[in-house]
């Protein structure tokens, strides 16, 4: 029995290790791309590239490995029943329960790994990354641009470009600048200009230059000669202020009394519950027949897991907003899935037979 039992799980970490590798590599690309804009915006500088890439990947991981443990047992178990191996389990006297409780050792595994990851690991990135982007929100400069480039400066709101930098006086000379307003378009030009702060924004100060403003497609256009004209740079003020509840130490939500700190900590709670409830959806839906087409109980898999991710978002912003009490907080998602779980694996199994005296005895 424990030659079966190595088998099953040796063919749900194989598929599982597929599967994750193949999510993670589309997921890490995803986040490269967001992370470069972001330093083509200057809001982050270059350096930060692949430290910020890093801390991110974490919370990435705390979502694609339950989807990704998920995937590989419900696709391994899936293939067995299409080979006819899970039949001649069953002849053997294996019911769905007993594969379930072979399974149990890498579902242990892979739960406390996924606690680990989201009471403690992700925190601390978190908090990293705050800590990084807060030291980029305070020493950003016109070092984010390039000479001689046209760059995405102030997000999709336009593009600067300058001939030259000085970093260490922090003057660019020759700026040009295109601004997007929703009613205008902006279009500067200045001999040179500095950074300065002033009531926590950034700006850049832009000496002897000309201002041109107008509606594209219309000759209403004014043009104005500035002896100075100061714009504003990025800032990452509401970035900062959405990692606080996210950066906070598990331990410190845990004595928190903010309900939005109390709802953080059971959305922390969520990829561990859900590599359980995921495990027994996947037993639940594992059964097919050759006869049945050959991906529907990954197509069903799918749809039932953007479902419970659905309903557990949802329940999190109503935790948020205190429309549930704290002490419900995200377990009647879980209860859900664990019924229909248990009613379709008690169903797959049939009646059990009676005892025989032996078993009685």
């Amino acid at each position: 029995m424990q030659i079966l039992a190595r088998y099953l799980r040796k063919q749900a970490i194989k598929t599982t290790g597929v599967v994750l590798m193949l999510l993670f590599l589309l997921m890490i690309g995803t986040l490269f791309t967001s992370t470069l804009r972001a330093i083509a915006r200057g809001v982050l500088p270059p350096e930060l590239l692949f430290i910020e890439l890093s801390l991110r990947s974490v919370e990435v991981l705390s979502i694609l490995i339950p989807l990704s443990f998920y995937l590989g047992v419900l696709a391994s178990l899936s293939q067995l029943y299409r080979n006819q191996e899970a039949v001649m389990l069953h002849a053997f006297g294996w019911s769905t329960q007993k594969i379930a409780k072979a399974l149990l050792p890498l579902v242990a595994v892979v739960f406390l790994l996924m606690l680990v990851i989201s009471l403690v690991v992700a925190p601390n990135a978190a908090r990293i990354s705050k800590e990084l982007t807060t030291q980029a929100n305070e020493q950003i400069s016109l070092m984010g641009l390039t000479e001689g480039k046209f760059q995405k400066f102030f997000s999709d709101e336009g593009v600067i470009f300058v001939e030259k930098i000085e970093p260490e006086t922090q003057r660019v000379e020759n700026v040009f600048a295109n601004i997007y307003h929703p009613d205008r378009i902006d279009t500067v030009t200045a001999e040179y200009g500095y950074q300065f702060e002033e009531d926590g924004h950034k700006y850049i100060a832009l000496f002897n230059g000309y201002r041109n403003e107008g509606i594209p497609g219309t000759n209403e256009y004014q043009m104005m000669q500035f002896e100075r004209n100061d714009i504003k740079l990025p800032d990452l003020d509401e970035q900062i202020a959405r990692l606080d509840e996210q950066s906070k130490p598990t331990l410190d939500l845990l004595s928190s009394d903010d309900v939005i700190e109390q709802a953080q900590l059971h959305w922390r709670l969520t990829p561990a519950c859900s590599v359980l409830v995921l495990f027994m959806v996947a037993m639940a839906l594992s059964k097919t027949s050759h006869r049945e087409a050959k991906f529907i109980n990954l197509v069903i898999g799918i749809l039932a897991y953007a479902f419970m991710v659905n309903l557990l978002t949802i329940g999190h912003s109503l935790l948020e907003q205190g429309e549930i009490m704290m002490p419900v907080g995200l377990w009647w998602v879980y209860l859900l899935f664990i019924v229909y779980a248990v009613w379709r694996i008690r169903a797959l199994d049939g009646p059990r037979l009676p005892a025989t005296a032996s078993e009685l005895l």
